[in-house]
């Protein structure tokens, strides 16, 4: 007879649980997620002992509603395979999602899987409702969400096509070394050249997120929608456009040397504290950050993002304001009315405390 499981050995009748013969002979391992025997070998060997409990008959492995299980493992699959799976997850870094033969991945931190793998587009209702009881409350389909993305646990963020991990401060090199290697983390330090990493990036799947607003957005850099799903995953919270009691204007920005344009690009103007007092701070998307105070009856000052300081001329122009510095031009033109609903010079003398 044919051994059902996949083992380099021979299959003699013990090594398969008289328990699971029994569901087997009454068709209810299939029956449970409501495939039958053709069906079930199209879903590649996922089948359902028992409400919250998946077993991939490819991998000799089975998941409740924690993740992998070595005690459902060794109940359906025996000792062996029970060890082994120990040893794995001994070895590996602790996940929320975890991925099928069948090419379905499941995440228990929102209690979903998706038949589309990581893309996570298309929700697997059966694989959800038999592992974790329901469907979601709302389709993580809405927005971009997750979508292409992986979730290793609660705060991490990894992003499989360029190979890098973010935490809520930003690019993290530890967990990009962690989830996907040295060589992954060298390349991500390569590519800064030295620089700091930004604390705005842009996702695969077109996301946005800003570690200093705690937001992330679902269509990038135009920040219109607030993606919740995302900004909760990396930040614990559904996000917004500023920090409490704090002011923000987002808008566009360009930096020139004399007549050559060195960014233009999406950014955003809010009040920050250091040690010197209040500032005010403009993000460019690409992570590059530009600090201006104004010591009392003295002129504006700029930081660059190497911290060297400039003295600073301003210009209000109405609608633009430019910040001279050396030979550099930082022009800002804000996209709709600040939070305070002032125009941006009093905006900006708000902040500087003028």
């Amino acid at each position: 007879m044919r051994c059902p499981l996949p083992d380099a050995n021979p299959c003699p009748s013990a090594a398969v649980p008289a328990t699971w013969i029994g569901l087997l002979t009454a068709g209810l391992l299939s029956g449970s997620l409501g495939w039958g025997p053709a069906a079930a070998q199209s879903q590649g060997g996922i089948i359902g002992p028992t409400p919250g409990v998946i077993c991939d008959q490819v991998s000799s492995t089975c998941y409740d509603r924690q993740g992998p299980s070595v005690g459902h493992t060794q109940s359906y699959f025996g000792s062996i395979a029970a060890n082994r799976l120990m040893s794995e997850l001994r070895n590996r870094p602790a996940s929320n999602a975890f991925r099928l033969s069948n090419g379905a991945v499941c995440d228990v931190g929102i209690a979903t899987c998706w038949g589309d793998g990581w893309q996570k587009a298309q929700v697997a209702q059966k694989l959800t409702q038999q592992l974790f009881g329901s469907l979601p409350s709302s389709s993580p389909t809405a927005s971009n969400g997750l979508q292409g993305l992986q979730t290793p646990k609660s705060g991490v963020l990894c992003d499989p096509v360029g190979q890098l991990c973010y935490d809520q401060t930003g690019l993290s090199f530890g967990l990009t070394r962690e989830y996907f290697g040295a060589f992954a983390e060298q390349t991500a330090i390569r590519n800064l050249a030295g620089q700091a990493p930004p604390r705005q990036f842009q996702l695969s799947n077109g996301s946005a997120c800003d570690v200093m607003a705690r937001t992330c957005w679902s269509d990038g850099w135009s920040r219109q929608r607030v993606d919740g799903l995302l900004s909760n995953q990396l930040f614990g919270g559904g996000g917004s456009t500023a920090s409490s009691g704090s002011q923000t204007r987002i808008g566009q920005c360009s930096i020139t040397r004399w007549f050559k344009t060195l960014f233009r690009g999406s950014c955003d103007v809010r009040d920050s504290k250091n040690s010197q007092g209040r500032n005010l701070e403009v993000s460019l998307q690409d992570g590059t950050r530009y600090s201006i105070n104004r010591p009392r009856g003295g002129t504006y000052v700029l930081t660059d993002p190497q911290g060297k300081t400039w003295p600073l001329q301003v210009r209000d122009q109405g609608r633009t304001i430019s910040f001279s510095w050396s030979d550099r031009v930082l022009t800002v033109t804000p996209q709709g009315a600040s939070n305070s609903g002032l125009t941006l010079g009093s905006f900006i003398d708000s902040l500087l405390g003028q």
